[in-house]
């Protein structure tokens, strides 16, 4: 191991000191709630008037929400955020759109407790349990319009929400529209292997979406043992790209005109999902049912136009696909004495995929139809317990294992995999936790990788792979966590994983070894492992009252042998590094605020069977904002974004056969400006 595998640790060390040193800036002990680290009552978050209780999450120092699992399944765990103690069903962003309809004047107070704590299986870390109260009936709205240069404005983008109650019944609606309106334009250059300028592009690509979208979330209480919880969701999404690529010929000057490349999609999906949980016996049951459907009709189109407007080529690649996910689970939960929590859960789940794809030519009168049907079933079941083993240590363990069936026309394959995890909290003060975590998990594989696709912007063929098995991994997390007087705080969290079948692109082979597509496919072994620091400084301890920074660095590395090359290369368009930082300062005894925010990432290579694709975002991306919270009983934030001109640069390297034997035939470059951009912020309450 060379001595830059170790950065990520040895910049760590800074923060880990910061982490048991300091005792000056330690809050004092008092005593606490079992598993209960911080308490946030409303008074807290007045001079940021927030508007939902997800506004004031997002101004707890050293917390972030995290969302639920957004594989097939439901599983574990979960996003880090319970209401009322209750964990929120569904999957994906399901807990930012929930707690995002919570009208922050009903929040009674928010609670950071520890998740091994907890009688809730696989929930780790820092968790945020909001307690609120409906009374009467309550809204919130938000309009976002986004102004950038030679694009239409976005005034459509925004939301209201209305929550109420009744007798047993809470309830809560959304009308949303997640809209879009993006481009970028500048310069491609392509060279040949010898670096000589063979032609250069000037594109220019503008992309605009709208996302209309109806929640209702119902909850009904009609006991204190007993609580249900009803979610239904429908989603609209219309989209559309399009590319202009003007040629102008170097070197080559048989390659010339106009290339106009178009994409368009017009999906649809829904979603129901609920649970209901009472008591029986010594203990309590909680029946979860989940389902979503999705359909998604995409349409490519390339067309090449001649110097004199000649339409010289001429090809579409139509294709609809129809997703569904049904779930099933039961879990079962007790608790046999205090600080001992048991729970057995067992759940089934039923996912499909069915694609019909057309390619056309029309210039060759090609017209080639394809079609295909992906099928999932599958079942897991865990025993989980959660154990106090005095004030200080929280543990919780859990085994299980799942079974699953994938089918694919006449080809179907079964799988059974142990899965499982140990979870420990150590708490030597109230200010300080150390949380580490070890567990056996199963990769959820993407049912569009077993079907053949066309880009024909990139000119690319994918080839289905039938014979893709899911990923297994031990996964470690060991992480540290630091609250000091004032508001400060730090966390550290150092992560690992050891990866076995990992799912990366391979030269896919025939019976005798020979190369016959590009494909999505299993690597025997890979690892990854890094560190993600968090910290918040509070300004009023240094006499700056109303400032607030914070600040985040997360730096991996991770190592396969590439398939093709037989090196050792990181996962592909796996991250390299990432930071932020995010100064605030709301003005004392006034409703004025302003900020500025900056971030970077960078991501690891994506190799092809025969191409090398770098994405480089010239960075880092800035943003300024100055806010009011009381204009007319309004909230507004006016913001500039893009201060410092960052770009999006590309760098794809085509060889003329395999990358393990071919030639360099073709270097494209490109760097896109997207210019300043403005961007506004209303809302208010009802």
């Amino acid at each position: 191991m060379t001595a830059s595998h170790f950065k990520p640790f040895l910049t760590a060390l800074v923060p880990l000191a910061l982490i048991f040193a300091n005792p000056a800036f330690a809050e004092d002990d008092s005593p606490a709630d079992a598993g209960k680290l911080r308490s946030f009552e409303p008074s807290y978050f007045t001079q940021y008037a927030p508007r939902t209780a997800l506004d004031m999450l997002g101004r707890i120092p050293g917390f972030q929400l995290k969302s639920g699992n957004t594989e097939r399944g439901l599983g574990q765990g979960g996003a880090n955020v319970l209401i009322n103690g209750q964990q929120i069903t569904g999957k994906g962003n399901d807990a930012f759109s929930q707690v995002g309809r919570i009208n922050a004047g009903n929040v009674v107070r928010i609670d950071i407790v520890d998740g091994a704590s907890l009688d809730i299986p696989g929930l780790s870390g820092q968790i945020a349990n909001i307690i609120s109260k409906t009374t009467g009936v309550s809204g919130t709205w938000e309009w976002k319009p986004e102004w950038r240069t030679d694009l239409k404005a976005n005034t459509l983008r925004g939301t209201i929400a209305v929550s109420g109650e009744t007798g047993d019944l809470s309830y809560s609606a959304e009308l949303e529209n997640d809209s879009s309106r993006r481009g970028h334009w500048g310069p491609e250059t392509q060279t040949n292997g010898q670096g000589e300028l063979l032609r250069t592009l000037q594109e220019k690509a503008d992309a605009s979406g709208d996302n209309p979208g109806a929640t209702i979330n119902l909850t009904w209480k009609p006991a204190e043992d007993r609580v249900g919880h009803l979610n239904l969701e429908y989603n609209q999404f219309n989209f559309n790209r399009k590319l202009v690529s003007k040629i102008e010929p170097g070197t080559d000057t048989d390659f010339t005109g106009e290339n106009l490349f178009s994409f368009a999609e017009d999906e649809w999906n829904a979603k129901i999902d609920g649970d209901y949980e009472f008591p029986l016996m010594d203990g309590k049951l909680k029946l979860i049912g989940y389902y979503r459907t999705e359909r998604s009709p995409t349409y490519a189109r390339f067309k090449h136009f001649a110097l004199n407007g000649d339409l010289e080529s001429h090809t579409e690649y139509h294709q609809i696909a129809d997703e569904g996910e049904a779930i099933g689970r039961a879990e079962y939960s007790w608790s046999p004495s205090d600080g001992r929590d048991w729970q057995v859960a067992t759940e089934g789940a039923y996912n499909v995929l069915s694609i019909g794809a057309t390619f056309f030519d029309f210039f060759d009168g090609t017209e080639d139809y394809s079609a295909s049907l992906v099928e999932e079933y599958r079942s897991e079941t865990t025993l989980t317990h959660t154990r106090q083993l005095s004030p200080k240590w929280d543990l919780q363990l859990s085994a299980g294992g799942e079974y699953s069936q994938i089918s694919q026309g006449p080809k179907s394959r079964e799988f059974i995999r142990p899965k499982g995890f140990v979870s420990a909290t150590y708490k030597p003060k109230d200010d300080f936790s150390i949380r580490g975590k070890i567990e056996r998990d199963v990769g959820q594989l993407n049912f569009f990788d077993f079907i053949s696709s066309v880009s024909l912007e990139d000119n690319l063929d994918t080839a289905g792979n039938s014979d893709l098995i899911p990923s297994q991994s031990w996964a470690g997390v060991l992480e540290f966590d630091r609250q000091f007087k004032d508001g400060h705080s730090i966390s550290t969290t150092f992560y690992g994983s050891l990866i076995s079948d990992l799912v990366d692109r391979i030269p896919l082979r025939d019976e005798t070894g020979a190369i016959i597509g590009d494909a999505v496919g299993n690597i025997d072994n890979a690892h990854r492992y890094g560190v993600d620091i968090n910290s918040t400084i509070k300004g009023d301890a240094f006499g700056l009252k109303g400032v607030e920074l914070e600040a985040e660095l997360n730096l991996r590395n991770s190592s396969v042998e590439d398939p093709l090359g037989g090196f050792d290369r990181r996962l592909n368009g796996d991250l390299k590094s990432y930071w932020n930082l995010n100064f605030r300062h709301d003005i004392p005894d006034t409703d004025w605020a302003y900020g500025i925010f900056a971030d970077q990432f960078r991501d690891a290579p994506v190799y092809r069977l025969t191409t090398r694709n770098q994405f480089t975002f010239d960075g880092p991306f800035v943003f300024a904002f100055v806010e009011h919270k009381d204009i007319m009983g309004l909230k507004i934030r006016a913001t500039l974004m893009n201060l410092l001109d960052a770009s999006d640069d590309f760098e794809r390297i085509i060889y003329d056969d395999s990358r393990d034997v071919g030639n360099i035939e073709l270097v494209e470059s490109h760097s896109r400006e997207f210019d300043l951009f403005f961007r506004l912020n209303v809302s208010g309450t009802f």
